[in-house]
């Protein structure tokens, strides 16, 4: 499962040797790669259209709620097997601690889990944009009320059309695109493999809800990890309490093993250090070598394909048990 407004084109961008999706494949396992609701490959629905507000009126809370564990089930039906492998990276990670607390049944049926970039807790972020939490998430509410409710939505955005074009046509260059990245995710010039520039400005932003980012604000200022908040009214009539309710980690006891850098500005080494003493069953806590790895290397590193590879080394572990 991808990253916020990204899509499942993130685990075989890397292409052949290289990429998980393709790793995994190549030693025989069969590979499913969801997409969450709201992004160009996931819009349909039995009965909202997204091009009305309701389509879009989800956090991550709904996607590790309903999305998720339908897509487990799914599989499972459709191959008879009584368990999976999952995968995870950054907005993948959570969405499976929702699932699996909320629903703990799933426990049963995932055999182990591999969470990159998890963010669970993110109070001691230091991305740049965290010093202005309080006006975003101001500014989001507002945008929510006015009936803004998608970001990165590639069918109804002309702004993001012109931007794919000025990209396309070199106007806008893939240095000043990195700069961006860079800025936002922690800087690795070495370690960011350049080549899949093309196609990650082809998938990416690839849609979501304003709501995915308002839900990753509100737990940035609260230091929690907790269901989305509507607000006092709101949460008294939704929840039964004026505060939205943390999510019950310690439900959560599937093997867990969680990949993750010193160098990630949006999920910080001590927000992962707790999210592993809340969790009971963590079988690994893998903090790369390299000082330089930032919150998407793990996607886009030239050294990426040795963390898959030690990835799938635990899970074909778990195969032989």
């Amino acid at each position: 499962m991808h990253q916020v407004y990204g899509c499942s084109v993130d685990f075989t961008i890397l292409g052949p040797g290289k990429a998980i999706a393709l790793l995994a494949h190549d030693q025989g396992y069969d590979v499913w790669m969801g997409n969450v609701r709201g992004n160009m490959f996931s819009r349909d629905h039995v009965s909202l259209d997204p091009n009305k507000s309701a389509f879009w009126k989800y956090s991550y809370h709904e996607i590790g709620s309903f999305d998720v564990p339908a897509m487990v089930d799914y599989i499972l039906h459709l191959t008879g097997r009584k368990r999976l492998h999952y995968i995870g990276h950054s907005q993948g990670s959570v969405v499976f601690l929702v699932m699996t607390s909320m629903h703990p049944q799933y426990n049963q049926k995932i055999a182990s889990a591999h969470l990159s970039a998890p963010p669970a807790f993110l109070s001691r972020s230091t991305a740049p944009v965290t010093s202005m939490s309080g006006e975003i998430l101001s500014a989001l509410l507002l945008m929510d009320s006015l009936g803004v409710h998608s970001i990165g939505d590639r069918f109804n955005s002309e702004p993001l059309m012109y931007v794919k074009r000025a990209i396309d046509a070199s106007v806008i260059r893939e240095e000043w695109i990195m700069e961006t990245a860079y800025y936002l995710a922690g800087e690795d010039r070495e370690g960011f493999n350049m080549s899949v520039i093309p196609d990650l400005t082809a998938a990416f932003p690839a849609g979501g809800s304003l709501r995915q980012f308002t839900h990753y604000v509100q737990c940035h200022r609260s230091g929690r990890f907790a269901q989305y908040d509507y607000g006092r009214e709101g949460n008294l009539k939704r929840y039964g309490h004026s505060t939205p309710p943390a999510y019950p980690l310690e439900l959560v006891t599937v093997p867990v093993a969680m990949y993750y850098g010193s160098n990630d500005q949006f999920v910080a080494v001590e927000d992962v250090d707790l999210l592993a003493k809340k969790l009971p069953n963590v079988v690994l806590k893998y903090l790369h070598p390299n000082p330089k790895w930032n919150h998407i290397d793990f996607l886009y590193g030239k050294e990426a394909p040795e963390v898959y590879r030690k990835l799938l080394g635990l899970i074909h572990s778990y195969e032989r048990r």
